[in-house]
């Protein structure tokens, strides 16, 4: 406690006359032991006249310290009133002692008194002495005494989470007698009035889901709802805010509650995780009713996108879409042609969707978190893509693919040297060809999409892709050596090996020997050896070479060791080429041609007998599921047969390859990731032409425009966003937070996060809307100008720069003081 001497001493710096009432003799002994320099100390015994008549008369100047062993009397017998007043009227009892200590005035006395045991502690007592200001009043300090009773900010948001996040916070308010001043807070800000944590945090969280569907059962008022948002947003409290809900979801048995909802207005809610449940169950229904397009389906996941339990079943929504497309895409699409090129351009500018679509589901699926939930639609997109899609489109192109010839087809494969890379050469400009194995026409669209998204000023890319052709029959060995500059390939009789003017080409040490003898100054290397490089050695390396093959094989190796993690390859040769580049850039290459050998045939569903052909394959140098190489070979219905001259291969071979996308039954391992056919899929193969330091723009971000708003007259106000342009290679996504701040930067609403990310061409298409909702106190901002602002939502950062403000009068009406209440 606090010296009472060193407290009188400073007070007599400034006063001359203290007054000390010590009810019931408290502290008389202090009183006695009291030895202040120029102070006199009286005691008041019934001898008030001849203490007035001392200090006013006998010693008008000199400092007194007047005591009473008894509490002050009523004013009426008070003969020292008129002193009392006019001097200091020292307190030296507890409450009075913290009053003085925290620079608070006796008008705090009686309130303060009721916080007895909070005071024991000095520690606690300096620790709220640092947040008092000189403007507190009853309610404000009682948030301090309980923030810094359980160490928390003092505003009733924070003692709430605090409260929220572990039992022992709310005992220990109680153990400190603050439970009454916490409750009078809640009621204040959110209008519960009650006297139960678990009742409270029941209707904070129904007061949150009914808002989305039913506000007449919403019992409590804005200021309740943007608190569980604001709980729900903050990664500091995310944990609670997901373990409180299941656990109040299940107390309430939301599940039976949200059975009888309207679906279309959950799709707004996010406070159960089960609204996720409902929701993707909703679109599970719609696919599989076929009542539910992609658009639709994707500005319904576009909402789900920012909501609180979206991360967990992310894989699915992703799933879901990708499905939609396909089934889109199947219906919309006729999958006929009218000759051969008219199928290779068809299938490069249109039907490769349908590959991509599979693809990104089938690896949405395979990741997904619940995988029960999507096992009826697995089986239907496996029948889809194989027998609407895959069968159908190879089954119309067979007759075309069995006049494949390398002679009246441009661009080629075997022409790849002498039209891309010796252009190249002419002009004494190096370039660097990267050649990636199996890496099909429908990947290299989307690595040359994923190319243009690492473009940044530091490092600025252009990047276009066009179809080639790959050589027939399209495994490795012949789709490399086809690659490399050559006046004949030719594969002997023996194996499969092709020979490049009669030297090998299998591996890259003959490769490498082969582009030398066209020319000296070049080499050919693997990908994981290129990457070992530092940057002054790569430079040297690669200082006097023309022409550098870089090869890199990671969807073929998987898709030949472990089939079904094929596409998981996919991904991460993307990630792999992109490090090639950055690398190139790293040794100041400019110039980046990328290619494959090959491309691939690849469904989940293993193939089924009937899909099996039945072949001779005596006399056979080499059998595959998808082509056999030999002489003297037995045709058959389900197989077409080639010559070498057609294919551009020398010698006396001949080659069978499966019609559409039959296979050949061969020993081995699975048979879900094939090459080697005529299919589209495994003919048409990427060719990106990628430059290094001469894009002509960094990519940009979309444009996002507030649409005017002449005033705002309610608390709940519809704003509307339009995206002024679609979102293609060269415009990416843009995602914003939304909301109103007053015109110092208070926050006024919620807040909505969303992505603006459409691809519509349709301008109407492109608006979206939001009703955003005002805190309780926005009546203080009436008739001010309040602003609409939009935010960037930063990847891997907690920072939201300002992207565009519009400025709007907030005339609010009379009414609108009483929209919380009906």
């Amino acid at each position: 406690m606090i010296d009472i001497q060193q407290r009188l001493k400073t007070i007599f710096q400034t006063q001359r006359l203290v007054f000390w009432y010590d009810d019931n003799e408290a502290l008389k002994n202090e009183f006695e032991a009291i030895d202040l320099d120029t102070v006199t100390k009286l005691e008041i015994d019934n001898n008030e006249f001849g203490i007035k008549r001392q200090l006013l008369s006998l010693q008008p100047n000199d400092n007194f310290l007047i005591y009473s062993p008894n509490k002050a009397p009523q004013d009426e017998d008070n003969w020292l009133l008129d002193l009392n007043i006019a001097n200091h009227m020292f307190s030296a009892d507890k409450t009075s002692l913290i009053l003085q200590n925290i620079g608070l005035d006796v008008n705090f006395k009686e309130f303060v008194s009721k916080f007895d045991k909070f005071f024991n502690a000095p520690t606690r007592l300096e620790a709220l002495k640092a947040t008092l200001s000189d403007k507190e009043n009853n309610d404000t300090l009682a948030l301090k005494i309980m923030a810094t009773s359980i160490g928390c900010d003092d505003n009733i948001d924070s003692i709430l989470l605090k409260v929220f996040s572990n039992d022992k916070h709310f005992e220990t308010l109680s153990k400190y007698s603050l439970t009454d001043e916490f409750f009078k807070a809640i009621k204040i800000k959110y209008t519960y009035d009650g006297d139960s944590v678990k009742d409270l945090l029941h209707k904070l969280f129904q007061n949150h889901f009914y808002y989305s569907m039913d506000k007449s059962k919403s019992t409590l008022n804005s200021d309740a709802r943007l608190f569980v948002k604001s709980w729900m947003d903050s990664s500091r409290h995310k944990e609670s805010y997901e373990k409180i809900s299941q656990e109040i979801s299940n107390e309430l048995n939301i599940d039976n509650i949200i059975t009888d909802i309207d679906t279309s207005k959950v799709i707004s809610c996010d406070t159960y995780e089960k609204c996720d449940q409902v929701v993707l169950s909703h679109l599970l229904s719609k696919l599989s009713s076929d009542s539910i397009n992609a658009t639709e389906m994707a500005k319904i996941i576009n909402i789900r996108e920012h909501t609180f339990w979206f991360e967990n079943y992310k894989n699915i929504y992703k799933a879901l879409l990708s499905a939609s497309l396909l089934f889109d895409f199947i219906k919309d699409t006729k999958l006929t042609m009218k000759s051969f090129e008219d199928g290779i351009n068809e299938y490069s500018t249109h039907w490769y969707k349908a590959d991509k679509y599979y693809r990104d589901y089938s690896m949405h699926s395979s990741k997904a978190e619940h995988l029960e939930l999507l096992k009826p639609l697995s089986s239907k997109i496996e029948d889809v893509y194989l027998n609407s899609y895959l069968r159908e489109l190879n089954d119309n192109w067979q007759g075309f693919a069995e006049t494949y010839t390398t002679s009246t087809i441009t661009p080629h494969q075997q022409r790849f040297y002498t039209t891309k890379v010796e252009p190249y050469l002419q002009k004494k400009k190096k370039v660097f060809v990267i050649i990636s194995d199996a890496l099909r026409y429908e990947c290299g669209v989307e690595l040359t999409s994923q190319i243009l998204a690492e473009n940044k000023k530091k490092d600025r890319f252009s990047a276009t892709i066009s179809s080639m052709l790959s050589s027939l029959p399209s495994y490795t060995q012949l789709g490399m050596a086809s690659l490399l500059p050559h006046k004949q390939l030719s594969i002997k009789n023996k194996n499969d090996i092709v020979y490049v003017d009669k030297k090998s080409s299998a591996g890259t040490i003959n490769r490498n020997k082969i582009l030398k003898s066209y020319d000296k100054n070049s080499m050919a290397i693997g990908y994981e050896d290129f990457l070992k490089y530092k940057r002054d050695d790569g430079r040297s390396l690669v200082k006097e070479c023309s022409v550098v093959y870089i090869y890199h094989d990671e969807i073929d190796k998987m898709g030949e060791k472990n089939e079904i993690k094929t596409f998981d390859a996919v991904q991460s040769t993307f990630e792999s080429i992109i490090k090639i580049i950055k690398q190139i850039s790293n040794f100041n290459g400019s110039n980046i041609l990328i290619t494959s050998d090959h491309g691939f045939l690849y469904t989940n569903q293993a193939t089924q007998d009937s899909e099996f052909c039945k072949v001779n394959s005596d006399g056979a140098v080499k059998s595959n599921r998808r082509f056999i190489i030999g002489q003297n070979l037995e045709t058959s219905t389900c197989v077409s047969k080639y010559s070498g001259a057609n294919l551009g291969i020398a010698g006396d071979n001949e080659y069978l390859i499966p019609k559409s996308i039959n296979k050949i039954r061969v020993q081995g391992a699975g048979n879900r990731f094939v090459h080697g056919g005529a299919s589209l899929q495994e003919l048409v193969i990427p060719l990106i032409e990628v430059n290094i330091g001469k894009g002509k723009k960094e990519i940009k971000q979309v444009n996002v425009d507030i649409m005017p708003m002449r005033s705002i007259s309610t608390n709940i106000v519809k704003v509307s966003l339009y995206q002024s342009e679609i979102v293609d290679d060269k415009t990416k996504p843009i995602t914003l937070k939304i909301l109103f701040e007053s015109a110092d930067g208070v926050i006024l609403s919620d807040e909505f996060k969303h992505s603006f990310n459409s691809t519509e061409q349709y301008n109407q298409n492109r608006e979206e809307k939001f009703d955003i909702t005002f805190k309780q106190n926005i009546n203080e901002y009436n008739n001010q100008n309040i602003k609409l602002v939009t935010k960037t939502v930063l990847d891997d950062s907690n920072e939201t720069p300002i992207y565009k403000e519009f400025e709007v009068k907030l005339a609010l009406s009379f009414f609108n003081d009483f929209d919380d209440d009906f």
